[in-house]
């Protein structure tokens, strides 16, 4: 189990959280009880190890898989990582420090950059990685209960 700290330089909440209820994502305060859908599983595709999917393991029954929406920019829950739901996938390199950008791989043109808003604990995508998006920036840590 793992949770994502979005490590956006402006205050605010830093947690990537599935809401698995209503299919949508944003910033958690923290992680652990009562939010459940703070935890991931995030799996790498066998013929890509820096390909991931990312899966909510929050309690309720709903979406879990985490779709980046390039064309209009969201970020929400799908069913299931297969067509039409291609902005499940990310492109997930190291970069210094342990720290990662998540590119959507989505089919359609659009942002595709993860992008952490702090400020008002939302989730989308951004167009690059380069400031003011000091959202795209993560690190994920293995949750040890």
């Amino acid at each position: 189990m793992t949770f994502l700290r979005c490590l956006g330089d402006i205050p605010g909440n830093r947690f990537l959280v599935g809401r698995i209820g209503d299919g949508t994502v944003g910033l958690a305060p923290r992680i652990g009880p009562p939010l459940s859908g703070t935890h991931w599983n995030v799996r790498t595709l066998s013929h890509d190890p820096d390909v991931v999917v990312f899966e909510c393991l929050g309690e309720v029954p709903g979406n879990r898989f985490l779709d980046g929406r390039t064309a209009d920019g969201t970020v929400g829950l799908a069913p299931h990582t297969n067509p039409p739901f291609t902005g499940t996938r990310w492109l997930a390199p190291r970069l210094d420090g342990g720290v990662k950008f998540y590119k959507c791989l989505g089919t359609i043109e659009g942002n595709r950059f993860l992008d952490g808003r702090t400020g008002d604990g939302t989730v989308g995508l951004a167009p690059s990685t380069a400031p003011p998006f000091t959202g795209t920036k993560w690190r994920t840590e293995d949750f040890l209960e």
